[in-house]
């Protein structure tokens, strides 16, 4: 008996070193792989988002200038801008009060997304309006007080014509 286990340890120090030897090399092979390339220049993007969204007053100069750089970290590592960047950055630049280059940035997001073209054009048509025409559009049957003056003021012709009329 002692003469079949001699046997059979050589073979097993054989499969055991095989083992190890594809160990080691699928750990080395495993190093040399690099890590994908992200498709997207994100970097202050989403920062940006939620310091909009959690409106904490910041201020959107600063939030405008991180994100200009971010344009130019991205054409440098020639990496293109995610979805919404240059919504978002349009945005900033018509709360700031400027607004041909928020319409530009919103063009430009039309033109790099094609599928965000109906909200562009929602954001593009509404850019121009008071806030308080704009909540009269957004909700279809609630009168506001904006709504509510304008439609007087459209009664009031009406109604002095009418009293012409009788007099």
């Amino acid at each position: 008996m002692s003469n079949h286990s001699e046997k059979r340890r050589p073979a097993a120090l054989a499969r055991v070193g095989r083992g190890l030897a594809i160990a080691a090399l699928a750990g080395l092979l495993s190093a040399c792989v690099q890590q994908p390339k992200s498709m997207y220049s994100w970097q202050s993007y989403q920062g940006s988002v939620y310091a909009y969204l959690k409106d904490d007053g910041a201020d959107y100069a600063t939030q405008t200038l991180a994100l200009e750089k971010n344009i130019e970290t991205a054409r440098a590592s020639n990496t293109e801008l995610p979805p919404g960047f240059r919504a978002h950055l349009g945005m900033l630049y018509m709360k700031m009060g400027n607004g041909d280059k928020g319409a530009e940035q919103m063009l430009g997001e039309k033109e790099a997304f094609p599928e965000s073209a109906p909200f562009m054009d929602f954001l593009l048509r509404n850019a121009g309006k008071p806030a308080a025409q704009q909540a009269a559009v957004g909700t279809p049957g609630v009168a506001t007080p904006g709504a509510a003056a304008s439609n007087v003021d459209q009664a009031a012709p009406a109604q002095a014509a009418e009293s012409k009329k009788g007099s």
